[in-house]
């Protein structure tokens, strides 16, 4: 592998892959409602935050993925793939605020394979495997 791939990598575990479930996570287990809600607004809708605005965890996987077409049908970045996928379909209901606490809670697990696929993925990488 190219450093310039680990390194694209290494960005989107860092970029989307720790704040797509940064808020979700320090909730007690079972938590959902508007507490859910409300976390998973600010780690799906607003993933990425700058002086400029924020950034969907959509839109950043859509910016980030181009750099990572050299891994082929690599199963994690399938895997995230498939995740976001998911999270995009939720999207408009995170926003207006309708989903119930079973969409919400899967919501929150596809988030949480997002972070799993990237760690394991940059970890593969890293170990040159």
């Amino acid at each position: 592998m190219t450093s310039e791939l680990v390194e694209a990598v290494a960005a989107a575990k860092h970029d989307l892959g720790k704040y797509v479930a940064f808020s979700a996570r320090w909730l007690p287990p079972g938590t959902a409602g508007e507490e859910l809600l409300e976390a998973l607004r600010a780690d799906v809708l607003h993933t990425r935050r700058s002086s400029a605005g924020s950034e969907d965890a959509v839109g950043l996987w859509t910016r980030l993925r181009p750099a990572l077409a050299a891994l082929g049908d690599d199963p994690d970045l399938l895997g995230v793939d498939r995740a976001v996928a998911d999270l995009a379909g939720w999207m408009p209901g995170l926003a207006a605020g309708t989903l119930d606490d079973a969409e919400l809670v899967a919501c929150a697990e596809r988030a949480r394979a997002v972070t799993a696929h990237l760690a394991a993925l940059h970890r593969r990488l890293r170990q040159g495997s």
